[in-house]
């Protein structure tokens, strides 16, 4: 009989230590946990998506605000890496609510992370079913249909994550390297038009097109604040990585680092 490695009695010891035995696989590399963390932001898509608000809105300059909101939503990344380094149990909010506080508070804290949940991955689901999938399968536009496919991908993803967690895990990892590496791609392809084209101009990181003459510009809920939500909608999610916790190696460090804002900016120990 193989024992069982230091570092696995370790990592079960911190599920003991919160009250029942270690029952899930651990088979969550670094990369993989950061890789299902960074598919539940998907900043590049998140950009793409928000990009052409923050423009309607704010003008091209409203795309320094995504720099302030990164600032404050790396703060709450810290935050949760704090919590994730501590607490290293699934469950995230909910049990860094129940154990410093009270279960009754942590009742509250697991139902609104549902609530979320649940309303986000059937808005995700739905997106790219009516906006992508529809028109390019020529199917004509009607949201009867695309909640229909919507729950079709529901059930497939149901069913990869109950057969494997490795299995969701390498196919999410995959995306993610391709993501990452399109977003690479797709950066340098802009930098070299600008160049050869010579259309780029200096004076568009300060203006604010169509909006430039707008009354309410600077008001509360007017252009300038609307820019914001690039940044808040590109740097969410961040106690996804934690919900792993009890199937990722070593925790207490990979899960905190797996943090899509600041991978490297901490190196939590064991305490």
């Amino acid at each position: 009989m193989v024992e069982p490695s230091s570092d696995a009695q370790g990592d079960a010891g911190s599920v003991e230590a919160g009250g029942y035995r270690q029952e899930l696989k651990r088979t969550l590399g670094s990369f993989q946990v950061f890789a299902i963390s960074f598919a539940f932001i998907s900043v590049a898509v998140g950009i793409f998506a928000t990009f052409d608000e923050v423009l309607v809105t704010a003008g091209p300059v409203g795309i320094w605000l995504w720099i302030v909101a990164a600032v404050g939503q790396t703060l709450v990344a810290l935050v949760v890496a704090q919590f994730a380094a501590r607490i290293p149990l699934s469950g995230s909010s909910y049990q860094w609510a129940s154990r410093p506080a009270s279960p009754k508070v942590g009742w509250w804290f697991g139902w609104l992370t549902f609530c979320y949940l649940a309303i986000a991955v059937v808005a995700v689901d739905n997106a790219p079913a009516s906006q992508a999938f529809m028109p390019l399968a020529g199917i004509e536009s009607d949201e009867g249909t695309a909640r229909l496919i919507t729950l079709v991908v529901l059930l497939v993803q149901t069913v990869l994550a109950v057969a494997s967690t490795r299995l969701v895990s390498l196919i999410n990892t995959v995306a993610v390297g391709l993501e990452l590496a399109l977003v690479v791609v797709v950066a340098i392809a802009l930098v070299i038009a600008v160049a050869v084209t010579g259309d780029g101009a200096v004076g568009n990181l300060t203006s604010r097109g169509v909006v430039e003459h707008a009354p309410d510009y600077f008001a509360v809920g007017g252009g300038l604040m609307l820019a914001m939500i690039m940044g808040l909608a590109t740097l969410v999610g961040f106690d996804s990585a934690a919900n792993l916790a009890e199937e990722a190696k070593d925790p207490f460090r990979t899960v905190p680092r797996a943090n899509p804002d600041a991978p490297t900016l901490y190196h939590l120990k064991r305490t």
